[in-house]
């Protein structure tokens, strides 16, 4: 079994909703997961977000193909549909009670 070093990933609860990111950042893996998939290459990416390091998106992108279920969960959490659900009009939902 290989055993990965992310570093350069933390996941701390009350940021980003405790979603794994980069350190010292707020850019989570999920994002760039999804640049990477849109064909964004690393050096794009790190032009786009120029505090982030190549070795920052190269973690993140192993992170997310060694975490598939997490990283799809987030990207699921992200759908458009599903947060207009729990945000509708840019506000939480009002919660039900019976």
């Amino acid at each position: 079994m290989n055993k990965f070093d992310f570093r350069n990933i933390e996941k701390v609860p009350g940021k980003c909703g405790g979603r794994a990111v980069i350190a010292d950042t707020r850019i989570r893996v999920s994002l760039i997961l999804s640049l990477y998939r849109e064909g964004m290459t690393v050096e794009e990416i790190v032009q786009h977000y120029p505090h982030v390091r190549p070795a920052d998106v190269h973690d993140a992108l192993a992170y997310a193909y060694e975490h598939v279920d997490e990283i799809q969960a987030d990207l699921d959490a992200d759908d458009e549909a599903e947060v207009k659900k729990l945000y509708p009009g840019g506000r939480p939902a009002e919660a039900k009670t019976s």
